[in-house]
């Protein structure tokens, strides 16, 4: 990561210099080598987790087309994450270990044009999810007539465009990076947290207005097109749980970016790829989530498994 910093004599430095640096990787070789197998093992369940959800998703009918397509792009950077981020982490930490330190700087150079845009774009769209699920509740009726294809589009290609132009700022201002991605780690989770207590709120004052179920079944139906309310309590709990493993994978790495701005050591380099690999599992933990808490993505997945050649006998 392009971030600057300082060495003992006042040179500024990037990020990616000091990670691949001999005198900040001194002693935890042994470490940064199961740092690159834990990343290695996930990218595999990252891809194959993602993967098997986006093939099942296609199945969900339950789901408002908007609300898919938030998932499916959730989903696909996440899918991304495990097929480019990872498998570049894990390289870029062998020439560390191996003091290939020019051929380190490069790889990480490159982790972080591809890794960066990928997560950023994952944290505004989990965050996007909820704010989606706070519109199909309070909207009501005019849920689908504002919440339309075409605009969740625009929103997914902002997304893209503001995480690119982050990634761009790094090579600009390098001072800027941590902080612009702190505030808009804090901000998606602000609005997160908005969202769910405006959620709970709204559904606390639903029950007491009246006696449930017509009301939820009726309102359901309307908005979403689905038999019951069952699917928009299910739904908001995923994301509820989505939205907590992003708070554990991205927080610490966004508090060490900070502390790493003021001070470098061994200890810390190590704490940061600790964190880095932390902020890459969320990529594993969300498919393995939708399977559990979604029932119409576990029918659509054990149906997609039953399919497969595996299981049917290949000719």
């Amino acid at each position: 990561m392009a971030l600057a910093n300082f060495s003992k004599v006042g040179r500024q430095k990037t990020m990616t210099e000091l990670l691949c640096s001999q005198d900040l990787t001194e002693g935890i070789h042994h470490e940064l080598r199961w740092i690159a197998a834990i990343n290695i093992l996930l990218s595999f369940t990252a891809f194959v987790g993602n993967a098997t959800f986006l093939v099942s998703l296609k199945k969900v009918s339950s789901l408002h087309p908007p609300s898919k397509l938030l998932f499916r792009t959730l989903a696909t950077t996440d899918l991304c994450v495990g097929i480019i981020a990872q498998p570049l982490t894990a390289v870029a930490l062998m020439p560390e270990v191996k003091q290939h330190i020019q051929v380190c700087r490069c790889v990480s150079a490159i982790r972080f044009l591809a890794a960066y845009p990928l997560c950023m774009v994952s944290m505004l769209t989990s965050t996007a999810i909820t704010v989606d699920r706070l519109f199909a509740l309070s909207l009501g009726l005019r849920y689908r007539q504002v919440v339309t294809l075409k605009r969740t589009y625009l929103a997914v290609t902002f997304f893209w465009v503001l995480s690119i132009v982050f990634t761009g700022t790094s090579f600009v201002s390098t001072r800027v990076t941590p902080w612009y991605w702190f505030i808009v780690v804090s901000s998606s989770l602000a609005i997160s947290a908005f969202s769910y207590a405006k959620i709970f709120l709204l559904l606390r004052h639903n029950q007491n207005r009246v006696n449930s179920r017509v009301f939820w079944q009726r309102q359901q139906n309307q908005a979403f097109g689905s038999p019951n309310a069952e699917v928009y309590t299910k739904t908001v709990f995923t994301i509820l749980w989505v939205q907590m493993a992003l708070f554990v994978c991205y927080v610490p790495y966004s508090i060490v970016g900070l502390i790493i701005r003021k001070k470098t050591s061994v200890s810390i380099v190590f704490i940061w790829r600790c964190a880095g690999t932390l902020l890459f599992s969320n990529s594993s933990l969300n498919p393995a989530l939708y399977f559990w808490k979604m029932r119409a993505v576990k029918i659509a997945v054990k149906e997609t498994i039953r399919n497969t050649c595996f299981f049917r006998g290949c000719s």
